[in-house]
């Protein structure tokens, strides 16, 4: 009976041991797994130190970079003679230099001001890059990931900083995906949901934008004239004006000093490059004070009265306030852009008299 129990025993262990085998073939396969990832860190290291003499030794103590990208045997870099100076591309290929035909390397942002997108070689350093590996390899599903190229360089948005990018080549979950992480503090960044985030914000800032800008095609600044004068006087000063020219999308102001400011439907103010430059308007300017801005919609009725037009020509009117050369006194013109030129008019004077139309 012991003897049948003993050989049950053995048949046992002998299935349990099958059915063992497999996972600690597994596990085993792991472990070398994660000791070759580790060999292929170390060799990635070796060779950026090899590039980092090389790079010393072809341009200088602690040359200046826009762009580094380096694995187990090759190293690529844009690299700087100063802050401003165009990019010169190298490749270190096999422990040499190679040419750099049909190959390009591009920084992340290229537009970036250079003051805050080149870097210091000395800036990347072994120590900073073994704790991110090691930070990595320490969840066990992830001891055996490949990690290579890296790349160094500024992000613009949504991180605005110095990164260091870390491809990585999954053996448990066969696919490729990437590490960042912020080349001053090792925080690691979320790309994926940093880039997501800002396409929600680009978005959500369209949407807005276009909210704003159906909103401004209605309006018609002829009808808005006292706001927009006083928003002028509160942002741009109490400086003389020789002319307002006020139509449907914009607002012209002409200062005594000749200079020119548009104002359009955004609400914004915007100084025009070329100053006014012809003799047409008297350069002692008006007070704006005895305009009745407010009173427009009259004139308006007014001169569509003088001129016979009718209740459809009213939105297009256009009003020019001038002081003209001579110094004569301020007119109100009021002109209706509708019809060829030359357009039907009618002016006053400051007062609102009407002085003459056609």
């Amino acid at each position: 009976m012991n003897v049948c129990i003993a050989r049950a025993a053995v048949v046992a262990l002998g299935a349990v041991m099958l059915v063992l085998s497999p996972a600690a073939k597994a596990q085993d396969v792991r472990a070398i797994q994660a000791r070759e990832a580790q060999k292929t860190d170390e060799r990635t290291l070796a060779y950026l130190a090899r590039f980092r003499s090389a790079l010393i030794e072809r341009f200088g103590a602690d040359p200046l970079l826009s762009a580094l990208v380096f694995s187990e045997n090759e190293a690529t870099a844009l690299v700087h003679a100063n802050p401003s100076a165009p990019a010169q591309f190298v490749i270190f290929q096999e422990g040499k230099w190679i040419g750099t035909d049909g190959r390009e390397l591009k920084p992340w942002a290229p537009s970036a001001d250079p003051a805050i997108a080149r870097f210091r070689l000395s800036r990347v350093t072994d120590a900073f890059i073994r704790e991110r590996f090691r930070a990595h390899r320490a969840v066990a599903a992830r001891a055996s990931d490949h990690l290579s190229p890296i790349r160094v360089g500024y992000f613009g948005k949504p991180f605005d900083r110095m990164i260091m990018e870390v491809q990585v080549l999954s053996l448990t979950k066969f696919g490729m995906s990437s590490a960042a992480y912020d080349l001053a503090t090792g925080a690691s960044l979320d790309v994926d949901a940093a880039i997501a985030d800002a396409k929600t914000q680009r978005e959500a800032a369209a949407k807005k934008d276009a909210a704003e800008a159906k909103f401004a095609a209605q309006r018609n600044l002829v009808r808005e004239a006292p706001a927009v004068i006083a928003q002028y006087r509160k942002e741009m000063g109490p400086a003389r004006l020789m002319a307002v020219w006020i139509e449907r999308q914009r607002v012209t102001f002409i200062q005594a000093d000749n200079t020119v400011f548009d104002y359009d439907r955004r609400g914004r103010f915007s100084k025009r490059a070329s100053p006014y430059d012809s003799g047409w308007l008297c350069n002692e300017g008006f007070d704006d004070r005895e305009i009745d801005w407010a009173g427009f919609a009259v004139l308006i009725e007014k001169a569509m009265l003088a001129r016979n037009l009718d209740d459809e020509d009213r939105d297009h009117a256009r009003i020019d306030v001038e002081r003209q050369r001579g110094c004569a006194p301020t007119t109100i013109e009021v002109k209706f852009t509708n019809y060829k030129t030359p357009w039907p008019f009618a002016v006053f004077d400051a007062g609102g008299r009407l002085v003459r139309a056609r």
